[in-house]
């Protein structure tokens, strides 16, 4: 099969897919910060889900569950700011796997890309870089609230982690964010180049004048 693609177009698709992995598995991946709870087992965080929660049994006594779960509704996302963080890198993932699947379609299929497309593909992959790094800019800002405090202390607030600290989820999205930006440069040589005996083609079969 043709392909839509130059040889940096290539590369581009396969750093494309790269990123998508790495921002969708960053942002679903509950390992964006790292506490202690009850003092008995670490607890991890993300804009929507937790590993390892406190649970009041129907005798009243805590216990704790140790596995991993998103909170049931958007609105129990316990911080307003966790909320805007979810919504924002939920898009910037979603648009970086579209673009993703976008690139590899061109590797096979012709026309698929050309350098119009292609560049509009780059630019949303840098406005996916821009909303990942939103989401993660108005993360801490709800580090405030009371789950995070019962496992990072007292002395967590707006970027202060107290005895927190951040996890490995943070460096995946960190990592996609460079990608992104290194494919949104890639993107303007990616489209493959028009053969030229086409063109001759074109230009022989226009009607005289």
């Amino acid at each position: 099969m043709a392909s839509s693609l130059s040889s940096i177009g290539v590369l581009w698709a396969s750093l494309s897919l790269v990123a998508a992995l790495l921002c969708c598995s960053g942002f679903y991946l509950p390992f964006w910060i790292q506490g202690r709870l009850l003092g008995k087992v670490d607890a991890y965080f993300s804009s929507f889900r937790r590993c390892n929660y406190p649970k009041v049994t129907a005798q009243g006594v805590v216990e704790i569950v140790q596995q991993c779960g998103r909170y049931s509704r958007f609105w129990d996302i316990p911080s307003p700011w966790w909320q805007a963080s979810t919504v924002l890198a939920g898009l910037g993932s979603a648009l970086s796997l579209l673009v993703a699947l976008t690139a590899l379609a061109a590797c096979c299929v012709s026309y698929v890309i050309h350098t119009a497309t292609a560049k509009m593909a780059g630019t949303l992959q840098l406005l996916a870089a821009v909303l990942v790094c939103g989401g993660g800019a108005v993360y801490p800002v709800g580090w405030d609230n009371r789950e995070v405090r019962d496992c990072c202390g007292n002395a967590s607030h707006v970027y202060r982690l107290g005895t927190c600290q951040l996890s490995w989820s943070v460096y995946l999205l960190g990592g996609a964010v460079v990608l992104l930006v290194l494919c949104f440069g890639l993107s303007f040589s990616a489209a493959a180049r028009q053969d030229k005996s086409a063109d001759a083609f074109r230009f022989c079969d226009r009607p005289s004048s």
